[in-house]
């Protein structure tokens, strides 16, 4: 990428599933994670851009595989009101466009507690980036309420997080996770560790024998819960780009909910931001 220059917005394609070396280490890592309802797909190393439609709305979101990476002179070179160039944990991303809010910084922690998933990781103090646009969808958990087809204990969830209303916004998430926090971790075994926390909702992963990032796509259903005040479901797509940069891994994942009466800019907006992601190399 010439200095200044901005990465190239992709047109809207089909939908990605990267997985680099998972096809030669699936079999024993994460079985809850590739099961028979998975789609594995090898990606031809060949291949510049690998597209993936989500499972339930067909929203489809496609990555350069040619450009995830950029040297430092090129990403200190950039236009700082335009892209966020964040030196001491080695990535850049485009800057808010209208209508979104500032880039936030966060730990790992605190943004599963806020979305109401909180397990508990190794990464928990690891930094997390993010986007997110406009209003949220305001979902409260009752009784009955499944994730994934698997009913959730609200005694258990109002004991580990005190509360049954959340939040859920179309946003866009970057974690950083420090290779020094990951010492005995791959490539795809982070990746297979963001999948286990997926509640079964894995549905496509594309794999090249010799990339150098993974992506998941994600379908995560609410059911028979107050959404914005009312009884009813929801769902959220998700996208997860797993890269890798000489001191750091990354997890660059996208949110969105299709929403009637949405404008499509927002979507467009989500692939824009996922284009402009590159690794300091």
């Amino acid at each position: 990428m010439a200095e200044g220059k901005k990465p190239q917005v992709a047109v809207r394609a089909a939908l990605i599933g990267l997985l680099g070396t998972m096809l030669t280490v699936c079999g024993g890592l994460a079985g809850a994670v590739i099961s028979g309802a998975v789609t594995i797909y090898r990606a031809d190393r060949e291949n510049q851009r690998v597209a993936l439609a989500a499972a339930s709305s067909g929203d489809t979101l496609s990555i350069d595989t040619r450009e995830i990476a950029l040297s430092a002179d090129e990403a200190y070179g950039l236009d700082a009101d335009s892209f966020g160039v964040f030196r001491d944990d080695g990535f850049v991303i485009a800057r808010p466009r209208r209508g979104w809010e500032g880039i936030e910084k966060m730990t790992y922690r605190d943004l599963f507690i806020e979305r109401g998933g909180y397990r508990g990781s190794a990464w928990d103090t690891q930094p997390v980036y993010r986007i997110r646009y406009g209003q949220p969808v305001r979902l409260e958990y009752i009784a009955g309420t499944r994730e994934n087809g698997q009913e959730i204990d609200l005694d258990a969830l109002e004991a580990t997080l005190g509360t049954m209303v959340f939040h859920r916004y179309n946003e866009i998430t970057v974690l950083a996770v420090d290779k020094a926090v990951a010492p005995n971790y791959t490539l795809a075994g982070v990746a297979m560790e963001w999948g286990q926390i997926q509640i079964n909702g894995v549905n496509r992963v594309v794999a090249n024998d010799a990339s150098a990032y993974v992506l998941m796509q994600v379908s995560w259903q609410m059911e028979d819960a107050l959404v914005d005040g009312a009884e009813g479901n929801v769902s959220i797509e998700r996208w997860a780009l797993f890269a890798e940069g000489d001191n750091h891994y990354y997890v660059v994942e996208v949110d969105y909910i299709p929403r009637a009466g949405e404008s499509l800019a927002v979507w467009d907006d989500l692939q824009f931001y996922m284009d402009s992601f590159r690794v300091i190399n």
